[in-house]
């Protein structure tokens, strides 16, 4: 599908050529990072869209003349203002074929392979402003559609390599992260640690009804009720993520079964009633001539 988020590509904010050509690939993962850098008011863009295009010749700079690379290491920068742009060159065309271009950012081969959004600022402790998260949702969303990616293809860098990176803060926010961008996407409900509201309390009182105690019935999809999932999904042979999507809920609302009636039973319940004959005939007409006759040679009592 179409890439279909704004972003301000290399050439429009000034970008150096690159020394290489890029080789395309197949992403598997969208990666969350931040830049480490100063928040508001300090932040290096300033918030402004000429502060955006300064900051990406920046990192671009950097990557290139200290770093050694051959162009900016990652594939888009979302900055404080909520402007998007694309770093390493021929991102963008390469995501109009679903595919991405091979980048830096995230210190193995198996996520240099997928796109790198850099977020502007610190977030160990300091939670993103509303414009550069809905920015952040709005790429992650394109995304998904270009590359046909799932929400919970979203990870952070620190699920590729050693480091503090995206900061603990954003890192915490990348399960309301996916649930946000599956429901930019109007994909069905996945709810998993983080999410909230009523469709979670249904989750809760489903589970407590099944016999998986999700702790209160408040709402909040907190570690119990993540492990009251994964308790749910190993009882019934499904994947145990501990995320509640649409195979996980559908065998919640399944009704179990009624209980099976043994034939044995089913005879006892008529002994020594007026009707035991007329019964036991009319069951006995419902069952195959061919299975009577096994019936009788595997059972017989001959003695």
């Amino acid at each position: 599908m179409t890439f279909t988020a704004s972003v301000i590509s290399a050439r429009e904010w000034g970008a150096r050529p690159p020394k290489d050509k890029f080789p395309e690939t197949q992403p598997k993962y969208i990666i969350v990072h931040h830049t480490d850098t100063p928040n508001p008011p300090n932040h290096v863009s300033k918030g402004t869209l000429d502060g955006a295009k300064r900051f990406a010749q920046i990192i671009q700079r950097t990557h290139m003349d200290q770093f050694g690379w051959s162009d900016s290491g990652h594939n888009f920068l979302n900055t404080t203002g909520g402007w998007l742009l694309e770093g390493r060159q021929g991102t963008l065309a390469a995501l109009q074929k679903g595919r991405c271009v091979r980048s830096a950012h995230a210190g193995n081969r198996l996520g240099n392979e997928s796109p790198g959004i850099e977020n502007e600022g610190n977030f160990m402790t300091t939670q993103m402003s509303a414009k550069q998260w809905n920015s952040l949702v709005e790429l992650c969303a394109a995304l998904c559609q270009a590359c046909n990616l799932k929400p919970e293809d979203i990870k952070g860098h620190r699920d590729f390599s050693p480091t503090d990176c995206p900061g603990n803060w954003l890192y915490s926010q990348l399960p309301r992260l996916r649930l946000e961008v599956a429901q930019k996407l109007g994909l069905p409900d996945i709810l998993r640690e983080g999410s909230s509201g009523p469709k979670v309390r249904e989750l809760q009182q489903r589970l407590l009804d099944k016999g998986f105690n999700p702790g209160p019935i408040d709402g909040i999809f907190g570690s119990g009720t993540k492990n009251a999932v994964i308790a749910f999904q190993r009882s019934v042979g499904l994947t145990a993520d501990g995320i509640a999507g649409p195979v996980t809920l559908a065998a919640l609302t399944k009704e179990a079964p009624p209980p099976r009636i043994s034939l044995i039973n089913a005879a006892k319940g008529y002994r020594g009633l007026p009707n035991q004959d007329q019964a036991l005939d009319w069951l006995e007409k419902q069952i195959p001539q061919a299975t009577m006759e096994e019936f009788s040679r595997r059972w017989r009592n001959d003695g």
